[in-house]
C-alpha cells in the first residue's frame, strides 16, 4: 500500500492529483452511467474514484468503486463478522481514495475519528486506517438517534458524548455512518463543529448513503463556511448514491433516483431481480445485521412475506425466505 509517504508524523500525497480535468478520454469513457457519473481518477490500490454530476451536490462529493461493498449491498445474508470484514474493506477503498485526492500534508496528531453508536462501530475506521497507515486514529464517540416527530419529521435525540481526543489541533475528522435523510449525519457535524470552533475538514464515509441525505451534507457545509470559510465535508460513498423512500429510510438500489456504478446495477438485478432490487431496503437494519443476526433474519422473512403477499412473480422471494427460515430454524 503506497497510497502515501510517511515520515514519523506527515503525510505527504503521492499518486494520482485531484485535479478536474486531468481523467483521459480512455478513463473517461470506461464507464459511464447514464451521464451521471464520470471516472475521476484511480488510486495506486486500482479503486476507481468517479465525480457525480448532480448539480446540487458539491465537488468534493465521490464515488467509490468497491467490490466488498457491492456484496454487502447485495447479499442480504451477509451478517455478523463477516458482514464486519467486508466493511473493513471498503473503508479502506474509501481512505485509499481520500488520501489520493486531497493535496495538504496532514499531520496524525491532526486527525481523529468520531463514532456515532451504535451502528457506526461497524465501520470500524480505526482498524482500517491501522491496517494500512500503521497508527492508530484517536476516537471519540457520541450516542445519538434518530426518532420520527408527531409532525411527521425527523429529528436526533444525543444521550452521551465522549471528546476528550478532540482538540483544537484537529484538522480532519473521519466519520463512517449508513445515512439515509441526513439529519443524523449532519446534527454530529455541527455538535463536533461547535465544540471546536476551528475550520474542519470531515470526510464522510458510508456503504450506505442516500442522494438526499449527501444534498443535506452539502447544505449544511454552505451555511458552516459563512462562519468557516476553510470547512470542507467530503462525502465518499460506496457504490451508489441511493434514492431514499417516503419513509425515510429504505435505499433500493434499483429505485429511479440511485446512482451507482453499472456493475452494482448488474449484481443487483442478478442476485435480486427487478421486483426486490426495487423494493428492498439494500441494507435493511444496519445494527441488526451486525449485531443481532438471527433478528435480521426474522424480519427479512417478514418483509419477504409482505412484498410476496402483492403477489408479484418473482423467484428470488421465495428462495431467499426460503434460505431465511433454514437459518433461522435449523437446529
Amino acid at each position: 500500500m503506497k497510497i502515501i509517504r510517511y515520515s514519523r508524523f506527515n503525510f505527504f500525497p503521492l499518486g494520482n492529483s485531484y485535479n478536474r480535468g486531468s481523467t483521459s478520454n480512455k478513463k473517461t469513457s470506461e464507464i459511464t452511467l447514464l451521464d451521471k457519473i464520470k471516472l475521476l481518477t484511480e488510486t495506486s490500490t486500482s479503486v476507481k474514484v468517479y465525480r457525480l454530476t448532480n448539480p446540487k451536490l458539491s465537488d468534493r462529493c465521490f464515488l467509490i468503486e468497491s467490490s466488498s461493498a457491492r456484496q454487502i449491498l447485495t447479499d442480504h445474508f451477509l451478517v455478523g463478522l463477516p458482514l464486519i470484514t467486508k466493511c473493513a474493506a471498503a473503508v479502506k477503498n474509501c481512505l485509499s481514495a481520500y488520501f489520493t485526492l486531497q493535496k495538504r500534508s496532514i499531520q496524525y496528531h491532526q486527525m481523529a475519528e468520531v463514532v456515532p453508536l451504535s451502528g457506526s462501530l461497524t465501520y470500524n475506521l480505526l482498524k482500517s486506517f491501522y491496517d494500512l497507515y500503521n497508527h492508530s486514529l484517536a476516537r471519540n464517540f457520541i450516542g445519538i438517534r434518530r426518532f420520527l416527530k408527531p409532525d411527521g419529521k425527523w429529528d436526533t435525540e444525543v444521550s452521551y458524548t465522549n471528546f476528550e481526543a478532540l482538540n483544537e489541533d484537529l484538522k480532519v475528522i473521519f466519520i463512517g455512518d449508513t445515512i439515509a435523510t441526513g439529519v443524523t449525519i449532519t446534527k454530529v457535524i455541527q455538535i463536533i463543529q461547535a465544540q471546536l470552533q476551528v475550520p474542519l475538514t470531515f470526510v464522510i464515509i458510508s456503504i450506505a448513503g442516500s442522494l438526499i441525505g449527501a444534498q443535506r451534507i452539502v447544505q449544511l457545509e454552505e451555511k458552516l463556511q459563512k462562519n468557516f470559510p476553510e470547512t470542507e465535508i467530503w462525502c465518499l460513498f460506496t457504490e451508489a448514491y441511493f434514492g431514499l423512500e417516503a419513509n425515510g429510510t429504505d435505499m433500493p438500489i434499483l429505485h429511479p433516483d440511485t446512482i451507482s456504478t453499472p456493475q452494482l446495477q448488474q449484481l443487483a438485478h442478478e442476485q435480486l431481480g427487478e421486483y426486490l432490487g426495487r423494493n428492498l431496503c439494500s441494507v435493511l437494519d444496519w445494527g441488526k445485521r451486525t449485531n443481532a443476526p438471527f433478528q435480521h433474519y426474522r424480519e427479512l422473512i417478514h418483509t419477504l412475506k409482505a412484498l410476496k403477499e402483492k403477489k408479484i412473480e418473482s423467484p428470488f422471494i421465495s428462495e431467499m425466505i426460503s434460505r431465511c427460515q433454514n437459518l433461522v430454524y435449523s437446529p
